[in-house]
């Protein structure tokens, strides 16, 4: 009886043991998942800023070149 309870806790702390493992690497693979959805997204808001940033430069531009013209009449 004595070596049956200790086999099957044997087998019961293997058995944790390989799905700890195995939630382990799910944890990784969906972490790393994230992180490079997160540097995606990343670029893709950096290429906005800077066409907003375009964009206002050139409405400065046009904005300054309007009050020369409004001076200069």
């Amino acid at each position: 009886a004595m070596a049956e309870s200790k086999k099957m806790f044997d087998e019961m702390i293997t058995s944790i043991e390989r799905m700890r493992s195995e939630v382990t690497k799910l944890i990784n693979i969906n972490e790393r998942a994230a992180f490079s959805q997160a540097e995606g997204l990343m670029e893709r808001l950096e290429q906005e800023i800077d066409e907003l940033k375009k964009k206002e430069t050139g409405l400065k531009q046009l904005y300054s070149t309007e009050d020369h013209i409004h001076f200069l009449q």
